[in-house]
């Protein structure tokens, strides 16, 4: 069995019959109705029966052909992953979700289009990009983590066979969008945050062998730090796109890191220092962006590319 013969036998469905099929094929009709038998005896299914209408399936035979085609579109898709387009760079990024590795990721497509590509971008917490490069799901992982937690970090990452690599330090900014009326505020008070609603994700929580915090600034990490009870409205999102529209299109805030390379202009927000007490930046409350992937697997040429574009503009 192989998938000419697939491809006969669904012709036969196609064309209502084995002449016309046949004759599409360009194969003798003989020819065909002999690989419907053997295939039938093979199989010891009926696959058509005659009417006056012509040939009809029969239920056992609608099973077959419906997988049949199924895998003649996966033989395709090989076909043409493997022989159509054999100079495509194929690159899978797990990133979480900050503008920092999308700002790099969207200048190297922009000053890069000659390029051949097929790449995966996927945003999500720290602790499903651990797991994907973990896994072998992505080739390249952008992540964020806790300053003061780096060093256990690199010891979790060496025992698993993960290079973990530092691209910049960031602290602790309130996100707003521009002409917010905190924007224009010289002296920003804590206080004056809980009068407006606060956006952040929610945290996930590791399990098993990924343990590590997720770096998100949320009532998880910076419970110490702000009382998030005092928010009247409170927004959980899943997406950097839905906070982006939350944030301007109304006066929420979120908590978050510096601007990115024109952040304002292309986004429509400003980020401002958090008014920490006595202006002093305790080291817990920043964080550091690193980039990870697995030492046992060479990182795409591709790959390469993008983090000479994140170190260029961010590193």
């Amino acid at each position: 069995m192989n998938t000419r013969i697939l491809r006969y036998l669904t012709a036969i469905e196609k064309y209502g019959s084995i002449s016309e099929a046949a004759k599409r094929l360009y194969i003798s009709q003989p020819y065909l109705s002999k690989i419907l038998h053997d295939t039938e005896e093979e199989f010891h299914i009926t696959i058509f029966t005659r009417s006056r209408g012509g040939l009809n399936a029969t239920e056992a035979g609608r099973r077959f052909l419906d997988m049949s085609r199924e895998l003649i579109h996966e033989e395709d898709r090989f076909v043409k992953a493997f022989r159509s387009q054999p100079e495509q760079a194929v690159l899978r990024i797990a990133a979480f979700p900050s503008s920092y590795p999308m700002d790099a990721f969207l200048r190297m497509l922009q000053e890069k289009p000659e390029l051949s590509y097929c790449i995966h971008y996927k945003e999500e917490s720290t602790i499903d990009v651990i797991q994907d490069i973990h896994s072998l799901a992505a080739d390249l992982g952008i992540i964020f983590l806790k300053q003061n937690h780096a060093g256990l970090a690199k010891e979790f990452f060496k025992t698993r066979k993960i290079v973990c690599r530092r691209i910049l330090d960031t602290e602790l900014h309130v996100i707003v969008r521009s002409g917010h009326p905190l924007a224009s505020a010289e002296h920003l008070e804590l206080r004056e945050l809980y009068s407006y609603p606060i956006v952040m994700y929610d945290s996930k929580k590791g399990t098993g062998i990924y343990t590590i915090e997720d770096g998100f600034y949320n009532s998880a990490s910076l419970s110490d730090l702000v009382d998030f009870d005092r928010f009247r409205q409170v927004l959980y999102i899943y997406s950097r796109a839905t906070m982006h529209n939350i944030l301007t299109q109304t006066d929420a805030i979120a908590f978050g890191s510096q601007a990115v390379m024109e952040q304002e202009k292309n986004f429509g927000l400003c980020s401002l220092p958090f008014p920490f007490p006595d202006s002093a930046v305790p080291e817990e409350y920043g964080n550091s962006l690193f980039f990870i992937f697995r030492n046992d697997r060479p990182l795409p040429a591709l790959g390469e590319t993008y983090l000479e574009y994140l170190n260029r503009y961010y590193g």
